[in-house]
């Protein structure tokens, strides 16, 4: 007999398997704040034993081991032989995220990087339990019924006796249980593969495309229809006249002339009952197409709840992590939006809740001195208006403080003192947005990194053609506000024309359209500007950035198109507005996989192919034509100016050896020193370096003191100091922040990549 696989079910079992651990996550949060929540107690009690059983089905057997004892645990909670406290927590999510690993490991042996048996035992002290109840694995859930006797076998021919009476009978609601798993159950629900939706709404995008031709042989029959009328109207007067001039033996020329008119007549008829079918049709299927495309789209949709809901145990945790204390609400969970969007602004979402955790909300002891709450309050809520929908994240911290943002902005060479001093607080807090831009005193392994924010605005704006905005005040709080596209498919655009040709700029990124006087346009340090709303908005012509040649513009006005992005305004000036329509996006396809300043294109109805135009990439070239700095030209800068040289503080041989090679590697000049107080006397001797990397615990010196006496001396403060230890306690990494140190690197976290990439950050 051929042993059945069970391996072909795991794959299933790990679809099913996210769906209860996420509920089981979510109502641990809860469980914390509504311990005596029975509804939510039987869930979790029903979802730990469905994943207990079907893990042992696959041969999951250590999943089903860990999730018995969660069950244990939730068993003796709805009894009431114990209450649920908020210390059981750490052991719940520890075996929850076992049961994660465990899934995602798929029955390799992971016992080498955790330790299974270890967490049982925790879980069995939770429930109270001082050994396994294997014994009971397959226990129901619901407390056991009374059991009546085994049949007893019987001599053949005896006589069958009448059953005990005392024997318990079922009850009821087993009855009715047994009933309902007899009953044949409707399907209400069809699992597609992603792939096959996907396809379908491809399929779907060209009958839009399909439609959209359609609509232009309309406007065409129409147009033909015009030109008709206007011929008829000419030949009328072209018969009077003839007629007028026609004699007593032109009776063949006469008859021609009725045949004509008839013919006309009838032309004139037939078409337009051709234009008025026509229209019909296209209406009709203007209807069934725009369903079509509804009803697709709502096949790829899914409520944002199946990504917010996974932010109350992230944010416990942060919380956790950066010793505060915060509450986390959410809004609107049931707004949904393409799962293809879904799954693209998961990671901006971490980052601005990391941030809002970190930056954002202030200690405990720091909020009650300002007069809040101890406790701090992030909102999570998503709402749709139009075809957008729109996600708020708002934390009531301390907010952006704006001088602190373009002070760290010149010093790291964003923005000149000049153009720091001409930024309003708004546009200076848009430089947060800007690649490895942080207000950090220092770096360490969970922040100041300079990645994160940068991160929200490439997904946001770039990946999903949204926009991203952000207001605060500060000591009061920050709102982020993402407006994102119900779908990557089809969008609004405006389309515009430049030298004889036409372009789509999405209308999410415009903030208006308008036309000028020529005489509107005034040079402020050097640049073309104009003013709007007692604002300078800086102008460039589309065709400059594009590269074309000169075109002409329509009339004597001038046509702008006013794009905003990350806190910037930029008018571009066009030859002309060709209209505003909905378009369907077509990728380059992999040969082209990046062009400047273009982010697909569309296929307009007389078949002629548009491309849509990149707004990052626009604003980014048009800021560098209009005169503005730009990081590019400081890295260009760095990049003449040589080899960087790095001291490395290091007692242990290993360590800095395999830190010199390291920063060799990375064409880096290297110096050593054996401790602090070598280091420091190279330094004073008038050794010239970039950045010292130090430890800590070292003879003579150690790190703290050497960072401090840098950080005293007028001549070497300025020399950025990165400390790489393995000293992790907080108050360890405070004495670092007080010493003056630029970057603590935990030796913990440590790798190549994070080294080189810090020191990067601090000496360019």
């Amino acid at each position: 007999m051929v042993e059945f696989d069970r391996s072909a079910f795991i794959k299933k079992f790990q679809e099913e398997a996210t769906e209860y651990l996420q509920r089981l996550n979510e109502g641990v949060i809860t469980l914390e704040a509504e311990p005596e929540n029975r509804e939510l107690i039987d869930q979790m009690l029903r979802d730990a034993h469905t994943l207990k059983g079907s893990s042992r089905m696959v041969g999951l057997i250590e999943i089903s081991d860990v999730a018995h004892r969660l069950e244990d645990i939730m068993v003796k909670v709805r009894d009431g032989d114990m209450r649920y406290v908020p210390e059981m927590s750490d052991v719940f999510f520890e075996a929850l995220d076992t049961i994660v690993f465990l899934s995602d490991s798929a029955g390799t042996d992971v016992s080498e990087q955790t330790d299974i048996p270890a967490l049982l035992e925790r879980l069995a002290v939770v429930a109270g339990n001082g050994k396994s109840d294997d014994e009971a694995e397959d226990a129901p859930a619901e407390p056991e019924e009374e059991k009546s006797p085994a049949p007893t076998k019987q001599p053949v021919g005896a006589e069958k006796k009448p059953a005990n009476k005392s024997v318990k009978k079922s009850s009821p609601k087993k009855a009715v249980h047994d009933e309902e798993t007899l009953q044949t159950r409707v399907q209400h629900t069809v699992r597609v593969r992603t792939e096959q939706v996907d396809r379908l709404l491809n399929l779907v995008s060209e009958v839009v495309i399909a439609q959209i031709k359609d609509e232009q042989r309309s406007r065409d029959l129409r147009g033909l229809q015009a030109l008709m009328n206007e011929t008829n109207q000419l030949w009328s007067r072209v018969r009077t006249s003839a007629a007028n001039l026609s004699t007593h033996d032109s009776g063949g020329f006469n008859e021609e002339l009725e045949m004509l008119d008839e013919l006309l007549a009838d032309q004139r008829k037939r078409l337009a009952s051709i234009v008025k079918v026509d229209a019909e049709d296209a209406s009709r299927a203007s209807t069934v197409v725009s369903d079509l495309q509804e009803q697709s789209m709502a096949l790829r949709m899914l409520p944002v709840s199946t990504v917010f809901n996974t932010f109350p145990r992230s944010v416990r945790d942060l919380a956790h992590q950066f010793n505060k204390d915060v509450e986390l609400e959410i809004e609107g969970g049931d707004t949904e939006l393409d799962k293809k969007v879904l799954e693209e602004i998961n990671d901006p979402l971490i980052h601005i809740m990391r941030n809002a955790v970190d930056h954002g909300i202030e200690s405990p002891a720091e909020r009650e001195a300002a007069g809040k709450p101890a406790k701090g309050t992030i909102r999570l809520a998503a709402k749709q208006e139009g075809d957008h929908i729109v996600i708020e994240i708002a934390d009531d911290g301390a907010g952006i403080d704006p001088d602190k943002v373009r002070a760290a902005a010149v010093r790291k060479g964003y923005v000149s003192q000049t153009e720091a001093k001409s930024m309003s607080d708004r546009e200076a807090s848009y430089l947060i947005f800007e690649a490895g831009f942080s207000t950090s005193a220092i770096i360490t392994e969970i922040s100041g990194r300079g990645v994160g924010m940068d991160v929200v605005r490439e997904f946001i704006v770039e990946k999903l053609k949204g926009s991203l905005d952000v207001t605060s005040v500060l000591g009061q709080g920050t709102t982020f506000r993402l407006t994102i596209p119900l779908t990557l498919a089809i969008i609004r655009a405006l389309l515009v024309s430049t030298s004889g040709r036409t372009y789509a700029i999405p209308t999410a990124s415009i903030e208006e359209t308008l036309r000028i006087d020529p005489a509107e346009v005034i040079k402020v340090e050097g640049r073309e500007v104009i003013r709007r709303q007692r604002r300078t908005i800086p102008i460039v012509h589309l065709r400059d950035v594009l590269g074309l040649e000169s075109g002409e513009t329509s009339g004597r006005k001038l046509p702008v198109v006013t794009v905003g992005f990350s806190g910037h305004r930029i008018g571009f000036l066009v030859d002309s507005f060709v209209g505003e329509q909905q378009i369907v996006i077509k990728t380059l396809g992999t040969h082209l996989v990046r062009v400047d300043n273009v982010a697909g294109v569309t296929i307009l109805g007389a078949g002629e192919v548009v491309p849509i135009l990149n707004v990052p990439d626009l604003m980014h070239h048009a800021r560098q034509l209009a005169g503005m700095r730009t990081r590019q030209a400081a890295a260009a800068k760095k990049a003449e100016s040589g080899p960087k040289r790095i001291l490395i503080c290091e007692d242990s041989f290993t360590t800095r050896e395999l830190e010199r090679s390291i920063f060799e590697a990375a064409g880096y000049d290297v110096e050593t020193a054996t401790d602090g107080a070598l280091g420091l006397a190279k330094l004073r001797e008038g050794l010239k370096v970039d950045a010292v990397v130090t430890d800590v615990q070292m003879p003579n010196m150690t790190g703290f003191e050497l960072t401090r006496a840098i950080k005293s001396d007028s001549r070497l403060k300025v020399i950025p100091v990165i400390i790489v230890t393995s000293l992790e306690r907080e108050e360890e990494k405070a004495e670092g922040i007080e010493a003056g140190a630029d970057a603590y690197i935990t030796k913990s976290v440590f790798n190549q990549d994070t080294l080189i990439d810090t020191v990067e950050r601090l000496i360019r």
